[in-house]
């Protein structure tokens, strides 16, 4: 289309969607004025995406009103109560079902050590655990360690001299600082990447995991995991070599 003609609403009616986007985007660019009377369609499509967007904002923000209000009442119970003093009020499921084998004495706790980070005390409530419920539980229990560590940064500079406003700031400090820089407070964790980079070694038995030994449903006893073991993570190169995802080659078809 050329540049110099004027664009006008009437011309911009029978054109595609994306191409119709893109020149009222350019106009707006060039601070051009688009000729004519703006179509009430497109009118209710702006007001719709407006009040969408309020509404989204006002939903979000009693969804965090109410988190919050919920999560310190659970806080006020859960002191209330000694036996229930150590639980966290945001208790994974994970975390609970722990808490209750350990009770009943029917848990298997493994302790794995991270350089520069705390130490993980994964509980499994399972009779017979299997590598991959290990796993599984230490995906589970890291995060929830990570949001309640975040939670905790949060609440300090809150109780600063800055008051309520340095907290959002710095909360949103931390969110944008880690998508940026992959800094330890990164939330978001690919652990399929990290399990294939990285295995578990047996601090104990100084020997290397194999998780993949029956495809992930090797219990814990038969690699020689016991109640109270220490693991750490090693570069899974090291023992079990490379491990590349390549594209699957065609089988061959055997000529009769």
């Amino acid at each position: 289309m050329n540049l110099n003609r004027k664009l006008s609403y009437k011309n911009l009616k029978g054109m595609p969607a994306n191409l119709r986007n893109k020149l009222i985007r350019e106009a707006r660019n060039r601070n051009e004025n688009i000729l004519g009377r703006k179509n009430k369609k497109f009118v209710n499509i702006d007001a719709k995406k407006v009040q969408r967007k309020q509404k989204n904002a006002f939903e979000h923000a009693e969804h965090k009103a109410m988190l919050s209000a919920t999560e310190e009442e659970l806080e006020k119970i859960l002191s209330s109560y000694p036996e229930l003093s150590d639980v966290p009020a945001d208790a994974t499921a994970q975390e609970l079902l722990g808490q209750l084998a350990l009770a009943t004495g029917q848990a298997t706790t493994v302790y794995v050590m991270r350089t520069g980070l705390p130490t993980l005390t994964v509980v499994l409530h399972q009779p017979s655990p299997t590598i991959a419920q290990l796993k599984k539980a230490i995906a589970t229990i890291a995060l929830a360690q990570h949001k309640r560590s975040q939670r905790q940064q949060v609440r300090a500079l809150a109780e600063d001299e800055a008051g309520a406003g340095a907290a959002s700031k710095a909360g949103a400090e931390l969110v944008n600082s880690a998508q940026r820089t992959g800094h330890v407070h990164r939330a978001q964790v690919s652990w399929r990447f990290l399990w294939r980079c990285y295995c578990l070694f047996n601090g104990d038995e100084f020997v290397p995991i194999d998780d993949s030994a029956e495809s992930g449903r090797a219990t814990l006893t038969s690699l020689g995991i016991k109640n109270g073991a220490k693991l750490t993570f090693v570069h899974r190169a090291v023992y079990f070599g490379r491990r590349r995802q390549g594209p699957k080659k065609p089988a061959k078809i055997e000529e009769s």
